[in-house]
């Protein structure tokens, strides 16, 4: 498909792509965007400028229109215009603004005109369908941000809380000042706001603390994607009021999914998409009470956002996120789903590419996990495994259950094809000549290398931890479950004689 995104938010560009300040555009555009590219579509962004849209976007080829969080009258025009013209307009509401006196109107009308009505949440989703009539699909908020450890340590005598988002949401924050008075009450607290700064913002901060100067500290660190992940590493909570408002009701988990996935300790107010979770995180429940019950057992409390995590893996990666897109809007061909394990820097197309770091040379993969616990891909899914130069990463005490899990993914009748060095090769190599063998400079590439990694990346994820000769790799393969292993030619980095491929078939 041709795909056109129209969105109101202001882009710009940085090193990895388009990008946006505004969340719900890259939420909602720039990721979908990028997944919907990876699966073969052809994918433009447009932003809308202050004028209205100019004629090369009014006449844009596309088969598919998407709107998303639009507040301007500008997109019913568009929207008229690629009707006119046989293309399917798709409007993807995230905001709850039907009841709204300025932009009640034209929200109705994008729902009129839409031949796909999409929705961030099942609270929008309903609030869209009681409005309007129409019943939207709803397709979720990626993920965002670096992946952390779950941890719940708190570094007394001081608790570190965090708190972020739109300047929007800061009211929240005044409504429920006695319960993060209660909390400091009990020990100090230091309170870091990441948002936009405005006097407001500083003089809503200055009165949380007024009342108790010597146990309640706040300060404001302006917004950046990068100083929220900055000030999630560094808090022992993670604190998420929310105001009662029909508005606040439809929004998606992203907040709350966002600082789970930096592996912090999350208090969260009740929201429809926020219910979920509340088995594993408290949802609904007093701050003061939540973080006293947490230190009661701190090791529970981080093997319960080690699960939460494993459900973002699951449900809410980019990847996850972008097929919802797909299918919403309207492909529904059958698709090979073959896996890129370990990917690092190296993308490859036709494949869904996955690794345990979030980037690596400034290449981001589709899916964020740890290569144990494939936790975003069900049993017997997968039409391949690929995974090149990973394997020897691994402990050998750890590999068998690795390969087990990467063949529960598999389907019956699919391939695990594993590529990396030969150590029967590097052995011999290494003693034609030791003295060049044995340098870390490119002349190691097909010795010391293969014994322990590339020393240029200065990264212990890249060091290797065991070695294999094509006969003790299949023999392994076979003790994971796979039948008909065999050796093929390697095809990745620097082929035969150094490297070696492995192909095993998981059994009918």
């Amino acid at each position: 498909m041709r795909i056109l995104f129209a969105t109101v938010a202001p882009l710009r560009q940085d090193a990895a792509g388009p990008t946006s300040d505004l969340a719900s555009a890259r939420y909602r555009v720039i990721l979908p965007a990028g997944q919907l590219a990876r699966l073969g579509h052809t994918v433009q962004i447009a932003s809308l400028p202050s004028a209205g849209w100019p004629r090369e976007v009014l006449e844009a080829a596309c088969d598919v229109l998407v709107i998303s969080k639009s507040f301007h009258g500008a997109n019913e025009t568009l929207a008229e215009a690629m009707k006119r013209r046989g293309v399917r307009v798709a409007v993807d509401f995230c905001d709850d603004y039907f009841d709204d006196g300025r932009f009640g109107a034209h929200f109705r009308r994008l729902a009129e005109l839409a031949d796909i009505v999409i929705a961030g949440s099942d609270a929008m989703a309903a609030s869209v369908h009681r409005h309007t009539g129409r019943d939207a699909i709803v397709v979720t908020d990626p993920v965002e941000g670096p992946r952390g450890e779950p941890r719940f340590a708190p570094r007394f005598p001081r608790l570190d809380v965090a708190w972020f988002g739109h300047p929007s949401n800061l009211p929240a924050v005044a409504a429920n000042a006695e319960r993060l008075h209660a909390l400091a009450r009990r020990f100090p607290v230091r309170l870091t706001a990441v948002t936009l700064p405005s006097p407001d913002a500083q003089a809503l901060l200055d009165a949380l603390a007024r009342p108790m100067p010597a146990a309640l500290e706040t300060r404001l660190v302006p917004w950046s994607r990068e100083a929220t992940w900055q000030a999630l590493a560094d808090a022992d909570v993670v604190w998420i009021p929310v105001e009662p408002a029909q508005n606040k009701a439809v929004k998606s988990p992203n907040r709350l999914l966002e600082a789970v996935w930096a592996g912090r300790f999350v208090v969260a107010d009740a929201l429809p998409a926020y219910e979920p979770w509340s088995g594993l995180l408290p949802v609904g429940r007093p701050l003061e009470d939540a973080i006293a019950q947490a230190m009661a057992d701190p090791a529970a409390a981080c093997r319960r956002i080690g699960e939460a995590q494993r459900r973002i893996a699951s449900r809410h990666s980019s990847f996850a996120c972008g097929r919802e897109w797909a299918r919403a809007l309207g492909d529904e061909a059958p698709r090979a789903l073959r896996l890129n394990l370990g990917c690092g820097d190296k993308i490859l197309a036709g494949y869904v590419n996955v690794d345990v770091v979030e980037s690596r040379a400034g290449q981001r993969p589709d899916v964020v996990c740890d290569l144990h616990d494939l936790a975003p891909f069900a049993d017997a899914s997968v039409d391949e495994v690929l995974a090149v130069h990973v394997v020897e990463h691994f402990w050998r005490w750890e590999v068998a259950g690795v390969l087990r899990e990467w063949v529960r993914v598999l389907k019956p009748g699919a391939p695990l094809v594993l590529e990396c060095p030969n150590l029967a090769s590097a052995c011999s190599t290494f003693l034609a000549d030791p003295s060049s063998g044995s340098r870390a400079d490119a002349a190691g590439q097909r010795t010391m290398w293969v014994f322990y990694g590339d020393p240029q990346w200065r990264d212990p994820l890249m060091v290797h931890r065991w070695g294999y000769t094509p006969q003790s790799l299949a023999a392994l393969m076979a003790e994971a479950g796979l039948a008909h292993v065999r050796q093929e030619p390697a095809q990745f980095k620097l082929r035969e004689p150094r490297d070696m491929r492995i192909v095993g078939i998981k059994p009918q």
